[in-house]
């Protein structure tokens, strides 16, 4: 558990993100914090706060601006490759972490970092609360969408909570990569660019679901 980081100390963090967002952002927000308390509890107890810290602060920088964030990314000497520059949508995952960082900073311990930083595309060799705070992003309660509905019905009617922790792990990758397919089957409906990084996902996802035996 991340002793620096309290229960009140949540609720101030709550409250003043509460302050810097639309109600329907905040609204998603909550979801998210609420969605991956129940992950970590299968997962990761031991991370359950600093988890809720990251899905309460993931999209501090969602609703700026596109000339903001590209101002914001210039400032900080952010290089971004052509599939990311070509894909807004994902950029809040790149200010986010930097934004924690300086104005949030009591959070900004690895684990909230890395979470926040690749909750929008997933990555190759996610970490544990890498992974479950993209899960989370993605089944939130308040997500309407088809796809959304759909994994997070398969993710809890599986009844991950019976299950050992090897299958439950197996579960959880099972559901990722069917969130990464969706995803991708997204974008290319759209005609719309796809990021490496989601690409390289997916073949994380795949690997931990199929791990290669040892010769």
């Amino acid at each position: 558990m991340c002793k620096s980081i309290t229960t009140a100390a949540l609720d101030s963090l709550r409250a003043c993100v509460g302050k810097s967002m639309s109600q329907y952002r905040f609204s998603h927000t909550l979801g998210v914090e609420q969605a991956v308390a129940v992950l970590a509890a299968l997962y990761l107890p031991e991370s359950a706060v600093e988890l809720r810290a990251a899905a309460l602060l993931h999209d501090i920088t969602k609703e700026w601006p596109q000339n903001r964030a590209e101002a914001f990314m210039r400032a900080h000497a952010i290089a971004l490759r052509p599939d990311e520059a070509a894909s807004p949508k994902i950029w809040h995952g790149i200010t986010a972490p930097l934004v924690i960082a300086a104005e949030f900073s009591a959070f900004a311990t690895p684990t909230v970092l890395s979470a926040v930083r690749w909750h929008t595309t997933g990555h190759a060799d996610m970490t544990l609360p890498e992974a479950l705070l993209y899960l989370a992003d993605y089944i939130e309660p308040g997500r309407t969408f088809a796809d959304c509905v759909a994994l997070r019905r398969a993710f809890f009617e599986a009844e991950p909570e019976k299950m050992d922790m090897t299958a439950r792990l197996r579960h959880l990758w099972q559901i990722l990569l069917l969130s990464f397919d969706d995803t991708l089957a997204a974008l290319a409906a759209e005609g719309a660019p796809t990021c490496a990084d989601t690409l390289a996902a997916r073949s994380f996802a795949a690997k931990m679901i199929f791990p290669r035996k040892e010769a």
